[in-house]
């Protein structure tokens, strides 16, 4: 069998990381297996369906990297199908018109919640035409029997099918409701698995009696447990940022965030803190997924983002930040800012912190501009211009400047701690930042002696 998932979002609003991951074990699943991966945007609903939402969810995908093997679709192009299915299962018998009007639809529903029961219309057996000619078709759902999933992740699952209702598949408007296009679709792309939110779990129930009902092959279902955030209520803006492209926004890399979305509720059982990406296609498999909803801790993400950050090649990370602050470097300034990375990196969690950075490492004319530093550096002036002096007349290497260091702290009977701070605020304008040595060394003599030597 020939395995074919799919990602089926709708673009409503941005592509929340519970989403984002769905498609990561979509997407891996099929890798896996040697099948397809499908992309298909469920825009049927116009009036909350936007270009923004859809123009957010392809640029989600494409900074993660689980793009459609095929051309993606969109639902609304399959709407004449849809509808074409509702019909052919109201001449079959196993759906039926509903002329409920709003009022009648009220208490129907009032009363389905005050005894407990599903909703089945009096239209059910009724083949009458009513006055009221607006109508909508229900499925005409088993009455006795139950209905079992094996659900790779939720196990063996059984429902009496007498607690099903009736639900709507063509609208009166002759639109068709998820419930019926996303069945359509899936038997149209040949889908195997349905890979999804256990928040779905209770729609396969429905949805398979269509697929009973005119005898397609069934898909297998996954249902994975939402994320949750760390105090276990359900993920939301207040446990931080639940869209997907804010984390590229915020600077981490994209491969951190593949990385950790695979781990909120799947390991590898074997090595956990190694998620190497084709190690991973080999491992991966749908009965590891945890049972139980993952929390989304910022901390943990930050530590991997860190991790990611230290290990990339120097130049790619290079390439990341011009290309974020559109910056334009000569060849000397590109050296400082390269060479000084690796030690910058040491102290971030994303990329993006880095711009605080840039002011003291590109600008060859730099000044300390904090008021409270400047006095600082006035106060300290005279130090500040003999070490200057002291490192004029060195070879330029980090063995050489450092030993100047340690010689004029030894000569003068003081600590480092008297010197340090007061040379890095000269060099950077900053109290905290990398090993002083190799921000004396890679600024280069010229430059760090012109900060140094200036006259507070």
């Amino acid at each position: 069998m020939k395995i074919v998932t799919r990602f089926a979002p709708s673009p409503t609003g941005y592509l929340h990381i519970g989403g984002a991951r769905t498609a990561i074990f979509n997407y891996l699943f099929a890798k896996k297996h040697n099948g397809k991966y499908l992309v298909r945007i469920e825009d049927t609903d116009k009036k909350r369906s936007t270009n923004e939402a859809v123009d957010a969810i392809h640029d989600g995908l494409n900074w993660l990297g689980v793009n459609s093997s095929e051309k993606i679709i969109y639902q609304s192009k399959n709407l004449e199908s849809h509808v074409k299915v509702a019909y052919e299962l109201l001449e079959k018998g196993f759906a039926y018109k509903c002329f409920l009007n709003p009022e009648e639809l009220n208490h129907l529903r009032t009363k389905s919640r005050e005894n407990g029961i599903p909703i089945k219309s009096p239209w059910r057996n009724n083949n009458s035409i009513s006055e009221n000619k607006e109508f909508v078709i229900r499925l005409k759902m088993p009455l006795n029997g139950t209905t079992t999933i094996n659900d790779y992740v939720q196990g063996k699952v059984s429902v009496k099918n007498e607690i099903l209702d009736d639900m709507i598949i063509l609208r009166s408007d002759k639109t068709p409701t998820y419930m019926l296009s996303s069945v359509v679709d899936d038997n149209k792309m040949g889908i195997t698995h349905i890979i999804r939110g256990d928040d779905h779990f209770n729609n396969a129930f429905r949805q398979i009696q269509i697929i009973n009902f005119l005898k397609w092959d069934k898909p297998l279902y996954a249902h994975i447990p939402l994320i949750h955030g760390t105090d276990g209520s359900k993920l939301s803006k207040r446990h931080g940022a639940t869209n997907l492209i804010d984390y590229h926004n915020m600077g981490y890399t994209s491969e951190a965030m593949f990385s950790y979305l695979l781990q909120l509720g799947w390991t590898t059982r074997d090595d956990e803190d190694d998620y190497e990406f084709n190690k991973v296609v080999k491992l991966f498999a749908l009965e590891n997924i945890n049972k139980s909803p993952a929390k989304f801790d910022i901390k943990k993400l930050n530590n991997i983002n860190s991790r990611y950050l230290n290990n990339m090649d120097t130049n790619n990370i290079y390439k990341l930040i011009i290309e974020r602050f559109e910056l334009i470097l000569n060849i000397h300034q590109e050296r400082r800012l390269k060479s000084l990375l690796p030690e910058l990196l040491k102290r971030v969690d994303v990329y993006v912190d880095l711009k605080d950075d840039f002011e003291w490492i590109i600008e060859d004319n730099f000044l300390c501009k904090d008021e409270n530093k400047l006095k600082q550096l006035k106060e300290n002036n005279l130090m500040i211009n003999e070490i200057g002096d002291l490192l004029k007349n060195c070879e330029w290497t980090k063995e050489t400047i450092d030993h100047c260091l340690k010689t004029y702290i030894q000569e003068k009977s003081i600590k480092f701690k008297d010197v340090g701070p007061i040379i890095r605020i000269a060099l950077t304008g900053k109290t905290n930042s990398p090993d002083l040595v190799s921000i004396i060394y890679e600024l280069g003599c010229t430059i760090s002696l012109n900060r140094l030597n200036y006259n507070y």
